[in-house]
C-alpha cells in the first residue's frame, strides 16, 4: 500500500435531500514538535517541499510510525531524527484536522520543553533538512510578513502564543 489512498463516499445532503459523492484522501496521523530553547529560541528545520515547490522553514515533524508505539514516541524520534535534540518529556497541545473536507488525518502538536541537543541530526535519505534556531520573538513578524508559510506550523507557533505558554 502507499503513502495515502482516495475512496469516494456517497452521502445524502441533511439539507437537500440528494446524493454527493465526496473523495476521501486517507492519510497517515502525523506530528509536529514546538521546541523552545532556554534562551527563547525556536528550533525549525529548512527543507524543500515538492508540493509546493519551495524551500519553507517549518516545525521538526513527520509521520507517525506505527513501529514507535505511539505518537508521542514518533514527536520524540523524529525530533531527534531531524534536528538533534531530545526532550525527556513532551506535551501535547493540540490535535488538529489539516483539511478536513478531503483529508482523514490528524496532525498533533507536541511542546518540547526542556530539550538539548544530544546528536547530530539524522535525517531519512530523502530528506535535505538545515536546522535552524528562530527568536521567539521574531515569530509573529515572520508570520506577518509571509516568511513563514507552512499551515501548520504556523497553527501550533500561533496556538503557543496565543495561550501565552
Amino acid at each position: 500500500m502507499g503513502l495515502f489512498s482516495v475512496r469516494i463516499v456517497r452521502s445524502r445532503s441533511p439539507r437537500t435531500g440528494h446524493e454527493h459523492d465526496f473523495y476521501i484522501i486517507d492519510f497517515p496521523n502525523w506530528v509536529q514538535i514546538l521546541l523552545i530553547t532556554p534562551e527563547d529560541q525556536v528550533v525549525m528545520v529548512r527543507q524543500y517541499r515538492h508540493g509546493c515547490g519551495e524551500v519553507l522553514l517549518e516545525l521538526p515533524g513527520g509521520l507517525i510510525d506505527n513501529d514507535d508505539g505511539n505518537p508521542e514516541q514518533s514527536a520524540k524520534r523524529e525530533l531527534l531524527e531531524e534536528t538533534g535534540y531530545g526532550a525527556e518529556e513532551l506535551v501535547l497541545i493540540t490535535k488538529t484536522y489539516p483539511q478536513p473536507a478531503v483529508l482523514s488525518n490528524m496532525g498533533l502538536t507536541y511542546l518540547a520543553q526542556n530539550a538539548r541537543k544530544i546528536a547530530e541530526p539524522q535525517p531519512d535519505a530523502a530528506e535535505d533538512i538545515e536546522v535552524c534556531l528562530v527568536n521567539l520573538k521574531r515569530i509573529p513578524e515572520m508570520i506577518r510578513s509571509g516568511e513563514l508559510k507552512h499551515s501548520q506550523s504556523i497553527m501550533g507557533l500561533s496556538l503557543y502564543l496565543l495561550l501565552g505558554k
